[in-house]
């Protein structure tokens, strides 16, 4: 059973236009694709924002990952497995960090809201991990 918020979170327009405009710019391949579009799929039944726009926020986090740790997507692939998801959990902090930066008006609600999706999306991560990669 599904809770459904009413709680409406406010973004930064041009904020998610240029996420768009970021991931269209971008190929990935199909595996990664494929998980890009669950989380964002998941992601948007929560907060409604553009799908592009959840992927192109999820594309920045990568990103930013690979710079910070100085190493590639692939890399994480032959990890073992618990580091992998730690891995992966840290990706999806610095997404939360992304769109949090992304509202118009923060405030501790809308922060909430933010932190409840990325957490119930990681959630979803590990059930698709099990029936998929174990």
């Amino acid at each position: 059973m599904r809770i459904i918020f009413s709680y409406v979170i406010n973004f930064n327009e041009v904020a998610l236009k240029t996420s768009e405009e970021d991931y269209n710019k971008v190929k990935f391949t199909s595996e990664k694709s494929q998980i890009i579009q669950e989380i964002a799929k998941f992601l948007h039944e929560i907060i409604r924002i553009p799908e592009l726009a959840i992927k192109g926020i999820t594309y920045k986090a990568l990103t930013e990952w690979q710079i910070k740790n100085d190493k590639t997507i692939m890399e994480i692939t032959e990890m073992p497995i618990g580091k992998r998801l730690n891995v992966v959990k840290e990706i999806f902090n610095i997404g939360k960090k992304i769109m949090k930066g992304m509202l118009r008006d923060p405030n501790d609600e809308s922060e909430i809201m933010i932190d409840i999706a990325f957490e119930k999306a990681f959630k979803y991560f590990l059930e698709y991990f099990n029936r998929n990669c174990i």
